[in-house]
């Protein structure tokens, strides 16, 4: 009887040994695949929680990713939303965001997950006729070497602050967009206005195609509060065809190309409901389903940005993070 036993246990050992690894299958696949990276800030009065992120293989299906990955405490305000997110030539990501009223947040980090050199990036400059009032949600825009950092502001002599203290929302706002550039990220260069149409603006996003610069941004008059578009044929601009894509109540462009649209995100933020997208193949004719991106997000997602990485890259950051790959948040 112990003979029976330990032959079987031998022969279902080796019957075991010869099957082919489920979880090494997965992650060949996986790391085989380009991957997306969503970042984003957690919107429910959740400005000092900080960073979080999602994955993607396939801009369908969303995995939570990590909560909190850093929440840095700069600026005036000592928040942290609108996060934006790029990588160079070399592999680095870089990261600005909204946190004061005098400039905006910076770090870096070697893989996404692992931030440092925290610092403080101050643009306004009495001295040069530009005192802001506030500095929202920093952008990046790569141009052969040199790294533009675009942002909405509101002169200090333009604003009014709210009766109510502590009620920003009640203030009046004269919102346009506004630029800095560097080639290193020590070394930023004075602000310069970069847009400044005759109606208020803020959320500026700047893609190029082969011909022309698009403009994605938020009007910010009252009656309109929606995702606009403007294109030109220099980056400077200036801009023109004006082409509204979503309803009122949206902001927070962000897009990402693939191999047969450009896609646009979206954050559609009354009642906080996540953000949506839309994709065009020749920047004309856009897709109208409006298909809401948040369905199952434990958080409330606002302002995110998108990183492509490899698939080997993202297998690598869920064995750090300890991140299982499954619990699908949300899909569309």
């Amino acid at each position: 009887m112990t003979n029976s036993w330990a032959l079987a246990a031998i022969f279902l050992g080796l019957f075991l040994y010869g099957l082919p690894s489920c979880t090494t299958h997965s992650q060949q696949v996986e790391s085989n695949q380009d991957a997306y990276l969503l970042y984003y800030f957690e919107g429910n009065a959740g400005e000092k929680a900080g960073l979080y992120a999602a994955y993607s293989y396939n801009l369908h299906d969303w995995h939570l990713l990590k909560q909190k990955i850093c929440a840095p405490q700069l600026g005036e305000f000592g928040v942290f939303r609108d996060p934006c997110i790029i990588r160079d030539k070399m592999g680095e990501f870089h990261m600005v965001w909204t946190c004061g009223s005098s400039g905006f947040g910076y770090a870096h980090s070697a893989d996404g997950i692992d931030w440092q050199g925290e610092k403080f990036i101050t643009v306004s400059d009495s001295t040069r006729g530009f005192d802001f009032a506030n500095v929202w949600a920093p952008e990046f825009y790569v141009e052969q070497d040199t790294t533009y950092i675009i942002w909405s502001s509101t002169l200090r002599e333009d604003y009014t602050p709210p009766k109510e203290a502590g009620k920003w929302w009640n203030s009046t706002w004269n919102h346009s967009l506004y630029y800095t550039k560097t080639v290193d990220f020590k070394h930023f260069s004075p602000p310069a206005s970069y847009w400044n149409p005759d109606f208020q603006v803020i959320d500026g996003s700047l893609y190029k195609t082969d011909s022309l610069y698009y403009l994605f941004f938020k009007d910010e008059r009252k009656g309109h509060k929606n995702l606009m578009m403007a294109q030109s044929e220099n980056m400077m601009g200036p801009f023109t065809d004006t082409l509204s894509l979503a309803a009122q109540y949206t902001e927070g462009p962000m897009y990402v190309k693939t191999d047969t649209a450009l896609v646009l995100y979206y954050d559609y933020y009354p009642g906080y409901f996540g953000y949506r997208y839309a994709t065009t193949k020749n920047m004309k004719d856009w897709n109208k389903d409006f298909v809401p991106l948040k369905h199952g997000f434990q958080d409330i997602m606002r302002h995110g940005t998108l990183v492509k990485v490899s698939g080997q890259e993202l297998v690598k950051l869920r064995q750090k993070i300890g991140s299982p790959g499954s619990g699908l948040i949300t899909n569309f």
